[in-house]
């Protein structure tokens, strides 16, 4: 029998990243070099929940259970400090260097990528009237990793009931 070995280091995945961001940067360069570049952020997010899921199973597969403390503790640890050093660098470039009219503006979206709600704040700014002439902000970028971070905040929840569902399943 031959036993599982767990790579650390994926090439593959790597080569899927390095993908996605060079159409990304294509796309905002000069969106006509390659019509749906954006699409580099789909790959991101697929990447992300291949990666996550397969942590996530392999805790379960070991332990029995995912400790939801642990991994969004993991996760906070990860990537809050990076994106409050950028929101805060953002801020104090805003009061810096824009006119006072953009503050508020700034304020929510600052708000609202702390805790990492900007994808609704920028769909729910998309449908309002008195939001059409809103300019766009060095934070709007945020709503992607909004995007991801409820996928952590959920799907976790989701391994769990699975893992429970079929512990039930296998007892019976």
């Amino acid at each position: 029998m031959q036993s599982k070995v767990r790579r650390k280091f994926l090439p593959e995945i790597q080569a899927l990243r390095a993908l996605a961001v060079l159409m990304v940067v294509a796309y905002h360069l000069e969106p006509r070099w390659l019509p749906g570049g954006f699409v580099g952020v789909d790959v991101f997010f697929v990447i992300s929940g291949f990666l996550i899921t397969g942590h996530m199973l392999r805790e379960v597969e070991r332990t029995g259970t995912l400790s939801l403390r642990n991994f969004w503790a993991a996760r906070v640890r990860r990537i809050l400090p990076a994106a409050l050093l950028t929101i805060v660098v953002v801020l104090a470039a805003t009061l810096l260097l824009s006119p006072m009219t953009q503050w508020p503006q700034i304020g929510v979206q600052a708000l609202a990528s702390t805790f990492y709600v900007q994808n609704w704040v920028l769909a729910s700014n998309s449908v309002d009237y008195l939001a059409a002439t809103d300019s766009a902000t060095a934070l709007q970028h945020f709503w992607s990793l909004a995007v991801e971070e409820q996928l952590y905040l959920f799907w976790p929840l989701l391994v769990l009931l699975a893992a429970a569902i079929l512990r039930r399943r296998r007892r019976r």
